[in-house]
């Protein structure tokens, strides 16, 4: 059999259509979608770039800001009770306590020390049960005196009973205050 002109021409035009159809599926298109996605990958290093450059450019901002609150933290913590053994910690408070009471005119009746309990990995919280009789006005001045006073302390229970007659109105007051000390040495 005999190839004509024209046959070679069309095995010729096929054969290369052959060639250039894997060229382009192989070679070509595999290229240009690399390139496609990493357009994609470029616009997403560009956003992580400029995100580590505001993280950088904020660092010393950041740097003061942590200072500051350090700073902070290290004033508040002046407030606490002074580091030592958890057995004295509830002592110390609770002579702390009846000072402002009797700054008060307060009498204090009885007062219980309870075990001191961890918050977080630094610090304990100390509680001291108070229970006393007198005024109502005496004991919210007392109440004001040691929350607003020179060591940071929460009231963590109040239980307030009222007795007595008209003239001589008096309130029987147990009161559970707490206050926190560093753990470190």
């Amino acid at each position: 059999m005999k190839l004509t002109q024209r046959d070679r021409s069309f095995l010729a035009l096929g054969l290369l259509s052959a060639l250039i159809f894997a060229a382009l599926n192989w070679g070509v298109l595999p290229w240009t979608e690399r390139f496609m996605d990493s357009g994609q990958q470029l616009t997403l290093a560009e956003k992580k770039l400029r995100q580590r450059k505001e993280l950088v450019a904020a660092a010393p901002q950041a740097q003061a800001q942590l200072k500051q609150v350090e700073a902070q933290l290290a004033e508040q913590e002046k407030h606490l009770l002074p580091k030592a053994d958890a057995e004295q910690a509830g002592p110390q408070l609770q002579q702390w306590l009846v000072a402002r009471a009797a700054e008060q005119k307060l009498e204090v009746g009885r007062t219980d020390f309870l075990p001191a309990t961890p918050v977080g990995n630094d610090y304990l919280r100390v509680p001291v049960r108070l229970d006393f009789n007198a005024p109502i006005t005496q004991v919210v001045q007392f109440l004001n005196a040691v929350t607003h006073g020179e060591r940071v302390v929460s009231v963590d229970e109040l239980q307030i009973n009222s007795y007595g007659t008209e003239k001589d109105k008096k309130v029987h007051c147990g009161v559970v205050i707490s206050a926190l000390m560093s753990k470190g040495a």
